[in-house]
């Protein structure tokens, strides 16, 4: 998932009764315990400070009272003494590979962004759950539920697990379930079924809106990756090339985006700073649509303009797409309690538990809790969030995927100074010389980074030594050429 900083306090004050009364109920959930713990222990659980673990911390008092057991929170930062709770995505990030790479053994649960789970459960760093009697429940939506499994079911299957068998086992269990939604102003347009519809939409607003009516400005890569997604495009073939970036299909769908992000006329320079906020300017009225995460959208009840904000699933194009971006809790394995870390997981996944973080604005990812009177009466756009998550899909299982996703952000970011300087509106084939070279560069970097990674060695290579894994880790970040980063 993206960056991102964190939500206000308000919605914590605001939501806080809401919360309190649930965890009493709570207590129902402990028989899911199962019985192995004669005596209490206590876990460290690695966590950061964000709208998608807010509730998180409030559930963590109830398992103690339930168990007996104790919990110490937060990552251990080498320059200071005891644990501490981070708002800093990147900081939380490499906390977490560093204990991994080390060994240090740290952390008895860890909450993983989906894209880390090729470098952590490839490499070894995570406790299979089978052994402990795990089964995934057909309540837990599916495209949810095979992100904590590897070898991934989906997609090129990895150059360092050729033979295995695909979804052989899980290593996390989904604990929020984020999708890129859209987000649009009621008052100004009416819900887009298609992208063809929120286009005209946007060029053709409420005639009592005097306003210009456009697209949030994005450089955010999984902006531009959903949009891509929807009209019918994907980055990797099946035998890893980025050739699928180099079709025409690719083209037209970045010079829409482009025409779109660029309608309001906002300076790529007063954007830029938003990558991975991109429904900064639905929320302050400036926009009339984003493409944003749905984890982010409890911060519309503290909008100004929070009676007018829809959230839906993001229109169809070619096909209905969305990305998505579950976090996860997983055991690590040089963990000390596995076993008791693991009846933390099941308690905190349980239905009763999710809908505690549901009740603060946390998307779960159980189909029940999307039927849920009270859930969608408070965020009615939990259904279309349902519907998001069913149809999702993931980032490439690459270790290092965050790399790669450094240089489509750099050829984003020079792609859109340049689309600024085209006159607003214009047709789509006026930005196609620009998403053509900026695509074309990018599937270069692309290849040449795999084959450096060993990609597109035979399937000899990786056979002769079963040990042998594909390099990179989560915290490789790409260097934008001439930018110095």
């Amino acid at each position: 998932m993206a960056r991102r900083s964190l939500a206000g306090s308000a919605i914590t004050l605001l939501l806080c009764a809401i919360a309190v009364g649930v965890l009493a109920a709570c207590s129902s959930t402990a028989a899911e315990l199962p019985p192995d713990v004669t005596q209490p222990v206590t876990i460290r659980i690695a966590a950061f400070e964000g709208p998608e673990t807010r509730a998180l911390f409030r559930i963590i008092p109830e398992w103690e009272h339930l168990t007996g057991n104790h919990v110490e929170i937060g990552i251990v930062r080498p320059d200071a003494d005891g644990r501490a709770v981070s708002g800093d995505y990147v900081e939380y990030r490499a906390a977490i590979v560093a204990n991994a790479q080390s060994h240090g053994g740290l952390y008895d649960v860890i909450i993983i962004d989906d894209p880390w789970m090729p470098f952590l459960a490839a490499n070894g760093y995570l406790t299979p759950l089978s052994p402990f009697g795990y089964e995934s429940s057909p309540d837990v939506i599916g495209r949810s539920a095979v992100l904590g499994v590897w070898p991934p079911p989906f997609g090129p299957p990895p150059p360092d697990a050729l033979g295995a068998v695909r979804g052989a086992e899980t290593y996390a269990v989904p604990l929020v379930g984020n999708v890129m939604m859209l987000w649009y102003r009621g008052d100004v347009i009416t819900r887009p079924a298609t992208l063809d519809e929120l286009a005209v939409s946007l060029e053709h607003p409420d005639p009592a809106f005097t306003l210009t009516a456009g697209l949030a400005p994005s450089s955010n890569p999984h902006v531009f990756l959903t949009w891509l997604s929807a009209r019918g495009g994907t980055i990797f073939d099946r035998n890893w090339r980025a050739s699928p970036l180099r079709t025409q299909l690719a083209t037209d769908a970045l010079a829409e985006y482009l025409r779109e992000a660029t309608r309001l006329g906002v300076p790529f320079a007063e954007y830029e700073g938003e990558r991975f906020s991109p429904d900064t300017r639905i929320l302050d009225g400036t926009a009339t649509a984003a493409v944003a995460w749905a984890a982010d959208a409890q911060q519309i009840l503290t909008s100004a303009v929070s009676d007018q904000i829809r959230v839906t699933q993001f229109p169809s194009g070619r096909q209905q797409s969305a990305l998505t971006g579950n976090w996860l809790l997983g055991v690590p394995r040089d963990g000390q309690h596995a076993a008791v870390a693991y009846d933390f997981i099941v308690w905190a996944t349980s239905r009763d538990v999710m809908k505690t973080s549901a009740l603060l604005g946390v998307p779960p990812v159980r189909q029940s809790l999307f039927d849920d009177r009270e859930l969608v009466t408070t965020f009615p756009w939990l259904p279309d969030v349902a519907a998001a998550l069913s149809t999702a899909f993931a980032r490439p299982r690459v270790p290092a995927w965050e790399y790669l996703e450094g240089a489509l952000s750099c050829s984003l970011d020079t792609a859109l100074r340049g689309a600024e300087l085209i006159p607003s509106g214009s047709p789509v084939n006026a930005y196609a010389g620009i998403a053509a070279t900026a695509l074309g560069e990018v599937a270069d970097r692309f290849e040449a980074t795999l084959e450096e990674w060993g990609y597109y060695r035979s399937s000899e290579f990786w056979r002769s030594d079963p040990a042998r894994r594909v390099p990179g880790d989560p915290t490789l970040e790409f260097a934008c050429p001439g930018r110095g980063g």
